[in-house]
């Protein structure tokens, strides 16, 4: 089964929208509440995105997938990290990943789609919801 073209689409315009963010060099200061500016969701989406590049590459040459996910941790310990980052810097760590994890997605076999989704791991797939939900925040507080 391939990857829905629902899903590939919304992979490809939420990364064309993040290019766009990008390019117009938006105030990276922005506050988004809760301690995050437009800087750290721009870290915080490339990290995910990265991350996922890294399972999916890891995990289509036989690699097995975490069984346990401690994700809900890992974004506190990393925001301190991604505070200290040059802010122009994570906006384009954001769609290196994103670029990223799309090739990766659009190059799985039917089987590796069928097997991820039977795991229900469609959110590896799904990429685009994940930048949506960052990208409407920035742009609502820019």
């Amino acid at each position: 089964m391939p990857v829905d073209p629902k899903i590939l689409k919304k992979n490809t315009e939420q990364l064309e929208r993040l290019e766009r963010l990008v390019s117009s060099s938006p105030n990276y200061e922005t506050d988004l509440h809760d301690g995050w500016t437009a800087a750290v969701a721009f870290a915080h989406m490339g990290f995910w995105d990265r991350r996922q590049a890294e399972l999916l590459r890891d995990w289509s040459v036989g690699d097995p997938l975490p069984e346990s996910a401690t994700d809900d941790q890992l974004n506190p310990v990393l925001e301190r990290y991604w505070q200290q980052l040059t802010p122009e810097v994570t906006g384009q760590m954001a769609v290196y990943a994103a670029r990223e994890v799309n090739e990766i997605i659009e190059s799985l076999s039917d089987e590796q789609v069928e097997a991820l989704l039977s795991m229900r791991k469609e959110f590896m797939l799904a990429r685009g919801n994940h930048r949506e939900e960052h990208i409407d925040q920035i742009e609502r507080e820019l």
